[in-house]
């Protein structure tokens, strides 16, 4: 094993668990529990994957038409941003100590870096959850204002982790300010069906696994083209020889960048190492993986995993459209690769992108900008895709769909206020599926 890869020294480590409490208590005095509103121009100077922080940039008109009734919304969404987990720490703290003599030590956030809190969600994560909550609670209030009528009106559902049992409860929290509605309902995860559906399906296990040969093919053509100029760039700003860092370390920067943003809104440590086509380009080589583990390039079963929780959707908009007064809106928190396989099974990549060209490691960065598949747009921290269902005055159904507050066409609507029937045309083949019988090998 490399220099790069032995443990940081105990006298880093001891400062860097002194210094942690600090940090959070900064944090919080400088963000405060404040509601933001949403911003129709604001975005993220750099694209950071996974690990982006919500842009909070809603769409600016959401008016519909005065003789269209909403009936009923389904919202599915991720956790707002949490801490890295164990195998991203342990990278982040052996890139800490290879550039300990190369960058500032407040650079090192020893609260990113601590077990304890690994997976858990953060004070920010908690603020995203509750501004998004409010933003919804002005957008839904005449919806919401019905569980005066009926108890059971709106729903909460969630997985069994901590990062979105907490993401739920500040987001109901912030809804309700009256404590009126019901409680979020946890699904144990060894029958999550519906929003940690990859816990209980080997085949999809298994798909994942076979396919960690092209990933790793494909990222070794992307590192050929572009691994020296990324290796050039940020060494330099290191004062480093460009042979000093390894692709795989700079991936790990990028990360830091990525928990720097969402964590603590610092843009200006980690993130000065990159520029945007640099942060592009390290976009790409993670849905290069992402593309094929949880989106359409991967095994057929992705195309599909969503397919027990689109059936309790459509249960549910059924019965609102059989009895309006009784129509229940769901808000079910889960994962980034919950709304990957729900991408997939809507088809959107064709939606938000400008090509149908697979994500591959020769791709150049105009090409790679054209793609539908960005995780930086589809899932970053509180991410969401919501469902309004909508009756017009001869009762005829029509759907809308809004990713990240912005209204997004399904393909095959010609209008951003569609008919219901193209959504049903679209499931139609996974509605009802057998999950159980699907996911064995």
């Amino acid at each position: 094993m490399s220099a790069r890869s032995s443990k940081p020294a105990r006298p880093l480590r001891l400062w860097l668990v002194y210094a942690g409490a600090c940090v959070l208590v900064l944090y919080v005095l400088r963000q405060g529990l404040r509601f933001v509103s949403p911003d129709c121009n604001r975005q993220h100077q750099l694209p950071l994957s996974t690990k982006m922080p919500y842009p909070s940039a809603g769409a600016c008109n959401h008016a519909i038409s005065s003789d269209m009734e909403l009936l009923q919304v389904q919202y599915v969404l991720r956790h707002g941003a949490r801490y890295a987990n164990d195998g991203e720490i342990d990278r982040m703290l052996q890139v800490f100590e290879l550039l300990s003599d190369h960058v500032p030590k407040n650079w090192i956030k020893p609260e990113m870096v601590a077990k304890e809190k690994a997976m858990h969600l953060s004070v920010s994560g908690h603020i995203e959850s509750s501004n998004l909550a409010q933003r919804m609670q002005q957008r839904y209030s005449a919806l919401l204002a019905r569980r005066q009528e009926n108890i059971s009106a709106v729903r909460f559902i969630s997985t069994e982790f901590q990062r979105t049992i907490a993401t739920a409860n500040s987001f109901r929290n912030a809804l309700d300010g009256h404590d009126q509605m019901p409680p979020v309902a946890v699904i144990p995860l060894a029958n999550d069906t519906l929003l940690s559906m990859k816990t209980n399906c080997g085949r999809w296990d298994a798909g994942k696994n076979s396919v960690q040969a092209a990933v790793n093919e494909e990222q070794a053509i992307f590192d050929s083209i572009h691994g020296a100029k990324l290796q050039g760039r940020i060494s330099r700003q290191l004062g480093l020889a460009p042979s000093a860092l390894s692709v795989d370390d700079i991936q790990i920067i990028y990360r830091i960048c990525g928990y720097d943003m969402a964590l603590y809104d610092e843009h200006t440590h980690w993130c000065t190492l990159f520029d945007q086509p640099t942060a592009a380009l390290l976009e790409l080589r993670s849905d290069i993986k992402y593309s094929r583990e949880y989106g359409s390039q991967g095994a057929e079963i992705n195309g599909h995993m969503a397919c027990d929780l689109f059936t309790s959707i459509v249960n549910d908009i059924d019965s609102a459209l059989r009895d309006p007064s009784a129509a229940v809106s769901t808000f079910g928190f889960g994962h980034a690769e919950t709304l990957m396989f729900v991408n997939n099974l809507l088809g959107l990549d064709q939606a938000l992108g400008q090509t149908a060209v697979p994500i591959s490691g020769n791709m150049t960065l105009e090409q790679g900008l054209l793609r539908g598949f960005r995780t930086t747009k589809l899932v970053p921290f509180s991410s969401n895709l919501g469902i309004e269902l909508y009756r017009d005055q001869d009762s005829q159904a029509f759907f809308r769909l809004l990713l990240n507050e912005r209204v997004v066409r399904l393909p095959g609507c010609a209008e951003d206020l569609c008919p219901l029937g193209v959504l049903r045309s679209k499931l139609a083949g996974d509605i009802g599926c057998p999950f159980t019988d699907m996911c064995q090998l």
